[in-house]
């Protein structure tokens, strides 16, 4: 036990390094998602406020913000105390995949399934750093209720342990709605693996998932059950379960398990398409796809010893849960993100069952197959963040210009502003709100008392990146009404001050 014990921890040690190395580097920079976040975590440490969902919408719990809030109660926000909460959540992640792999499978899996998650692809490596309101802590969450099903389905099981299922179940659907591909999978496993379940361990899972789940329920019943409306997806996409389902075998499973690289489309057409560029080689593809439904195949007997309810069948639990993530996605339009399939995060759940084959092989295949999946895993992440990384000459928001442009509004006494989404959500985190800005373009107002500030406020200048699209239409859109403005050069942006009718500008614009 000392010894599994041991490597555990040392696959934590290293993945902390890599994890720490990405937010060190400028793919581990803020983004304006992110920054919604930080500035819930700040309402919460500062202002005594209680948000329920992430700003602006009716799903994803503000457990990421509630758990920083502390962080910066204590050493004041920042967007690496922000980013340390989703960090601290994926070794978590990583600790209890490998309890599940060595409940299930024995040692050996257990460590090859640790160190795997420690050094990643790069698509769980960058977002297990992304304050992005839950996907890191829905896969602790997620994993967290797969151990204590196991623990469930052994033949002493506590009386108090359904109790606590039902918590976690509750509280991991409130955090994101895909819990509900672990939740799923927990409850068909639990009724097929047992037969003594009694009606008062149906009314303590119950009072459990009730309580876990109460912001989300409270919420619904206040404001008329609006998570409802978004369970199927984002509006206006139709769905199309063959169509998602090819995206998901082309793109999707390519860039989680790195052959391809993760990075956000240019456009929504983009993330449409079958064939994403950084999906990788489709020869390549095709043969992880036929991989991966292998190492399904070896456990397919576990899955069948589990509806026949015969005993040595714990492996299905990870089967259901790699079988429900492709369902969740193919019949909602969630599966139009697989240009950076985020949605498909928990299928990391279920590394477990291909270290398991791996372990199965004679020795030198065995570890020549573990150094190929490092050596690979390597070369995604740097070729992603060279892709990520914006090119030299490009005229971007960053972390320093945006600082020098801080400066530059307090020092002109000017401190609300009327910007773009990806601009207004980091200044006014990285401003602590000495900074406030309403979004007229490319995204909605998610924080809306800064808006009405803004709004209100006579002398409001207007700041967008230099010659960027968005700047090109507000120019056009002033010459249009004849309006006049004084601008200034600050860094990489355009301010607009003075603008006289500010009104007639922004009305339309977007």
């Amino acid at each position: 036990m000392r010894g599994i014990k041991c490597w555990i921890l040392g696959a934590v040690g290293l993945g902390l390094l890599v994890r720490l190395a990405v937010l060190l580097g400028p793919t581990g920079e803020l983004d304006a998602d992110e920054a919604v976040v930080g500035l819930m975590a700040r309402h919460i440490a500062f202002n005594g406020e209680r948000p329920i969902f992430y700003y602006g919408q009716a799903y994803l719990g503000s457990l990421e913000a509630f758990s920083a809030a502390p962080l910066f109660l204590a050493f004041n926000s920042s967007a690496l105390l922000l980013k340390l909460v989703p960090l601290a959540y994926s070794l978590g992640f990583l600790v209890l995949s490998a309890l599940v792999a060595r409940r299930i499978f024995g040692n050996g899996p257990a460590v090859l399934t640790a160190f795997y998650l420690a050094l990643p692809p790069a698509m769980w490596t960058l977002w297990s750093t992304k304050a992005r309101g839950g996907y890191a802590e829905v896969l602790f969450l997620g994993e967290a209720l797969l151990l204590i099903a196991l623990w469930l389905a052994s033949e002493r099981r506590p009386a108090w342990g359904v109790l606590v299922a039902g918590l976690v179940a509750g509280l991991a659907l409130w955090t994101h709605l895909l819990a509900v591909v672990y939740i799923v999978p927990v409850v068909v496993f639990l009724a097929l693996r047992r037969r003594d379940w009694s009606p008062l361990d149906g009314l303590s899972g119950g009072v459990g998932f009730l309580v876990g789940a109460a912001p989300l329920l409270v919420a619904n019943f206040t404001y008329g059950f609006a998570t409802l409306g978004v369970v199927g997806g984002p509006t206006g996409l139709s769905v199309e379960p063959v169509g998602e389902l090819l995206r998901f075998l082309r793109t999707g499973v390519s860039m989680l398990a790195g052959i391809g690289r993760p990075a956000p489309p240019p456009s929504l057409a983009m993330d449409l398409a079958w064939d994403v560029p950084t999906a990788g080689p489709l020869p390549l593809v095709v043969l992880l796809v036929l991989g991966l439904i292998g190492v399904l195949a070896w456990h397919a007997a576990s899955l069948r010893r589990l509806i026949a309810r015969e005993p040595c069948s714990d492996a299905a639990l990870l089967v259901l849960v790699a079988l429900m993530v492709p369902l969740a996605l193919i019949f909602t339009s969630y599966g139009y993100f697989m240009a950076e399939p985020r949605y498909a995060l928990p299928l990391y759940s279920a590394v477990p069952l291909v270290a398991n084959v791996i372990w199965r092989f004679p020795s030198a295949i065995r570890w020549s197959t573990c150094a190929a999946i490092v050596a690979l895993n390597v070369w995604n992440i740097f070729a992603t963040a060279e892709l990520l990384v914006r090119p030299a000459g490009v005229l971007d928001t960053t972390p320093v210009n945006r600082q020098v442009l801080i400066d530059y509004l307090r020092g002109q006494d000017r401190h609300q502003v009327y910007t773009d989404y990806w601009i207004a959500q980091t200044i006014m985190f990285e401003s602590r709100e000495l900074v406030q800005a309403a979004v007229i373009a490319d995204g909605p107002n998610r924080y809306l008392p800064a808006a009405d500030n803004v709004a209100q406020t006579p002398n409001a200048v207007t700041v967008l990146v230099r010659d960027s699209d968005t700047d090109r239409r507000f120019a056009a859109r002033l010459a249009e009404v004849g309006a006049t403005a004084e601008v200034s050069t600050v860094d990489v942006y355009h301010v607009y001050a003075d603008v006289s009718p500010l009104e007639a500008v922004l009305d339309g614009f977007s």
